[in-house]
């Protein structure tokens, strides 16, 4: 069995223990927003997801120094990876998704290594990697 695939059962594994289906349901709402977010901003400046990324923020109660701190950081990541300056914006609403993912696994109890899991085995699904 190889490594990749483990990943991803275990992915699965964690998902199905500590998931019930209305928390399979928000993650399934948050995917889709994401995509209707990618779909209404094709070629996302940097002001729009200034835009995108405040409007989520203050919806979720967050102060307007996280969001500020939050915006910095993800720029900061998304130039580190070299990144041109029409494909950071994209990449920061990705950040954004994970982000969403991320946080919503925290509040249902997952631990770090968890997430990271989830995570790791999400990438290999959405990137048609195959089960060996």
């Amino acid at each position: 069995m190889s490594k990749q695939f483990d990943v991803k059962a275990q992915a699965r594994d964690i998902l199905e223990e500590n998931l019930d289906m209305e928390a399979v349901i928000c993650l399934g709402t948050i995917s889709e927003e994401m995509q209707q977010i990618f779909s209404s901003n094709p070629a996302p400046s940097f002001a729009d997801v200034q835009r995108i990324v405040t409007g989520y923020f203050t919806t979720d109660g967050r102060p307007a120094a996280f969001i500020e701190d939050w915006l910095r950081t993800a720029d900061e990541h998304a130039r580190s990876r070299g990144l041109d300056e029409a494909e950071c914006p994209k990449a920061i609403l990705s950040d954004l998704g994970v982000f969403r993912f991320m946080w919503f696994l925290k509040e249902r109890g997952l631990t770090e290594e968890q997430i990271t899991i989830v995570l790791t085995g999400a990438v290999q699904q959405a990137t048609g990697q195959e089960d060996e």
